[in-house]
């Protein structure tokens, strides 16, 4: 358990000086996805929208690290998003917290 807390992801800045709530944690654990859910919004749609806003910030991400066109990082991440949307398999549990 050690071993994970050190090498955790830092808390956003804005998270640590305004607060706020941490809505979605997310580990691959021997190429499985293992999340924890707060039970944080009321319409499925919120997530729908927090999910894109990810997308644009691991396209970013590619674009600064990687030296990927930020389009061409969305165009792979909707690719692989429909992909699995096509056949979505069976994941592991999902803790969910309220």
């Amino acid at each position: 358990m050690s071993d994970l807390l050190d090498h955790g992801l830092p808390i956003p800045t804005e998270a640590m000086m305004l607060g706020g709530r941490e809505v979605l944690r997310a580990f691959v654990v021997q190429d499985d996805l293992h999340v924890t859910l707060a039970n944080a919004f009321e319409q499925p749609e919120v997530w729908g929208v927090l999910l894109v806003d990810i997308a644009a910030r691991i396209a970013d991400m590619y674009a600064s690290k990687a030296g990927m066109g930020r389009d061409q990082a969305l165009a792979g991440l909707r690719k692989g998003f429909d992909d699995e949307w096509a056949r979505m398999t069976a994941a592991p549990a999902t803790d969910i917290t309220n």
